[in-house]
């Protein structure tokens, strides 16, 4: 819904309003959630399947796929089908506004590699490909890739501490992204697993430092972590990253970590409102609703930058108008989408590991939204 918020809100010609506009910060949460519950569920399923098993990362890795393929490949299809609408529909908003223009290839080029790399989920590390549908699917590619890389990262948290690993890992990252200065400067979106990994790690501290009953130093470092980032970027947003950390840490805490009595309340507060059957349901749509909120935006906020007394109007009404539109649409396709195809691709996910790697799955299993 952040990141929804963000695009209607430059899609409607408003100006940029603090941490509402801050989409990518929405995004680097969703990494840092991702983390998290990828290593939770390492250690809670750590004794059935052990990740020194190479078939553990099989049955990962299939686990994961059929979460976020299906609907994936169903809105890129969409996507696909109707770039040359949708490309219009943008352009027209880029003259009524022509701040919020963004590139061309991104609507208009649907040439055979670009597809196939779209299929394959290779893209997010093409500098060419990496952010060309209509479809905010950029982060679905790095998120790939972090699925790809996960029981490495594991595996090398076990043997060196999952502290030292997270550090040298991102360090290795920035010497990277130094050293192939040219290459990371191509991507139009942070795409590519070594800009964003210490992002996902920050997620996976949170979970081990959670077991461990031991959430302050993983909570020191990950502040010096992102500090050192926002020191070099020197934006408002890489600071507001700082802030997201702290507030996720102590969402998840154990009780371990310190706080006036204010702060404890309201987080308990925030941890039962984030527990309602409204937030559930906010849960169990969330992905469809990232991936085809703009299917839905474009074309409307499109239509509206035609109309001159739309153009003239307040940009808060503007803002307003839009988004009353586009929300109720856009959770109605996300939920048929949860229903009609997530939920089918994750249980057929789970018979085909039953099947090809006979792995005996817990009675009990986590939600389709945390899993």
């Amino acid at each position: 819904m952040w990141v929804l918020l963000s695009h209607v809100q430059i899609l409607s010609g408003t100006r940029r309003i603090p941490i509402l506009s801050w989409g990518g910060l929405a995004v680097d949460l969703f990494m840092m959630l991702s983390g998290l519950l990828m290593a939770h569920h390492y250690l809670l399923r750590e004794a059935r399947e052990p990740w020194v098993a190479p078939r553990t990362w099989l049955i990962f890795w299939t686990r994961r796929f059929f979460r976020i393929a299906p609907l994936y490949y169903v809105l890129l299809a969409v996507a696909v089908v109707f770039a040359p609408y949708i490309g219009h529909a943008r352009d027209a908003v880029a003259a009524a506004w022509s701040g919020t223009g963004t590139a061309e290839s991104r609507y208009a080029s649907f040439d055979p590699v670009n597809v196939l790399t779209h299929i394959s989920f290779a893209f997010g590390a093409l500098p060419e490909y990496a952010f060309r549908t209509s479809l905010p699917d950029w982060s679905i590619g790095l998120e790939m890739q972090f699925y790809l890389a996960f029981p490495f990262v594991m595996l090398l948290a076990r043997r060196a501490g999952y502290l030292l690993a997270g550090v040298v890992l991102s360090a290795a990252c920035l010497v990277l992204q130094w050293h192939f200065h040219d290459f990371f400067h191509a991507f139009l979106m942070p795409s590519f697993l070594p800009m964003k990994l210490y992002v996902f790690v920050v997620g996976i501290w949170i979970a081990i430092s959670r077991a461990d009953g031991a959430m302050k130093p993983a909570l020191i470092v990950s502040v010096l972590l992102t500090s050192a980032v926002a020191a070099h970027v020197g934006s408002p947003e890489a600071i507001g990253r700082v802030v997201l950390v702290v507030v996720l840490f102590y969402l998840m805490s154990d009780g371990s970590l310190p706080g006036p009595r204010t702060v404890l309340v309201g987080v308990a507060r925030l941890r039962s409102a984030l527990s309602s059957r409204l937030s559930r349901f906010l849960g169990d749509t969330s992905y469809g609703l990232y991936l085809i909120h703009l299917l839905v935006l474009i074309p409307i906020a499109g239509a509206f930058a035609q109309l001159p007394a739309y153009v003239a109007a307040p940009s808060a009404l503007r803002f307003a108008i839009c988004l009353i539109l586009v929300v109720p649409i856009s959770l109605a396709f996300a939920w048929l989408g949860h229903r009609a195809i997530e939920q089918p691709g994750i249980q057929f996910g789970k018979n085909l590991i039953r099947s090809i790697f006979s792995a005996r799955v817990e009675a009990a299993q986590p939600s389709s939204v945390a899993k």
